[in-house]
C-alpha cells in the first residue's frame, strides 16, 4: 500500500556537491574536507518545496568508502556539512557498496529509495527523483517515480535521457521545474 507523503530525493555528488578533478579524475566526488563545494544559491528553492509538502532527502552510492579512499567519518562530515547549509535536507541515505558487492542499495537498484519510502511514508507516483547519472534515473523508474537528469559536461551523451521523466540543466533549474509542474506554470523560463 502505497504512503501519503511526497518526497524529493535528491543524488548528492553532481547535484547538491559539486564534482572535482581530483588527481587527473574528473568529475569525481570530493575525498578531503577542502574539496567540499556544496551548491550555492537552492535554498529558496528548498523551501518553496518544504511549503509544498516534500519531504527532502539525499539519496548517495559513495563506493570511495567501500574503497578505502574516504572514511565513514569524512561521509558524516560531508553530510552534516550540506544539512548545515540545507536544513530543508532532512535525512541521508548512503549506500557504501561498490558494484561488485550486489547489494539492493546501490543505484540504479531502488533500494535506497524504498528505505527513504518506508521511513518518510512515500508515495511515489507523487514524488521526484533527481540525479546526474543514468543509475539515479533507473533508480527512480523501478519505484515509478519521476525523474528529473541533471545535464552536466560529463553526461550530455549520458542514455539516461531516453528514460528521464524531465530534463533540467543544473539543479536551480531541476528544482524549479518541480515547483512549476507543482503551481500548473508552463515551462516559460527554460529551466
Amino acid at each position: 500500500m502505497p504512503g501519503t507523503r511526497k518526497l524529493l530525493l535528491l543524488d548528492l555528488d553532481g547535484i547538491t556537491f559539486k564534482l572535482v578533478d581530483h588527481f587527473g579524475e574528473y568529475g569525481v566526488s570530493a575525498r578531503t574536507l577542502p574539496e567540499i563545494k556544496i551548491v550555492d544559491g537552492l535554498g529558496t528553492l528548498l523551501d518553496e518545496l518544504t511549503a509544498a509538502e516534500y519531504v527532502i532527502v539525499g539519496c548517495t552510492n559513495q563506493p570511495d568508502r567501500a574503497r578505502g579512499k574516504i572514511t565513514s567519518e569524512f561521509l558524516v562530515e560531508k553530510h552534516r556539512l550540506l544539512m548545515e547549509k540545507y536544513p530543508q535536507i532532512v535525512d541521508v541515505f548512503m549506500c557504501a557498496h561498490t558494484e561488485t558487492d550486489l547489494c539492493d542499495c546501490r543505484k540504479p537498484k531502488p533500494g535506497l529509495l524504498r528505505q527513504a519510502a518506508k521511513r518518510y511514508d512515500d508515495d511515489f507516483s507523487v514524488s521526484w527523483m533527481v540525479g546526474d547519472s543514468r543509475g539515479d534515473i533507473e533508480s527512480g523508474v523501478l519505484v515509478h517515480a519521476r525523474t528529473i537528469l541533471v545535464q552536466t559536461p560529463y553526461n550530455c551523451g549520458n542514455p539516461a535521457i531516453d528514460i528521464a521523466t524531465a530534463i533540467a540543466k543544473d539543479t536551480r533549474g531541476a528544482l524549479a521545474l518541480i515547483l512549476a509542474l507543482e503551481r500548473g506554470e508552463t515551462n516559460k523560463d527554460d529551466v
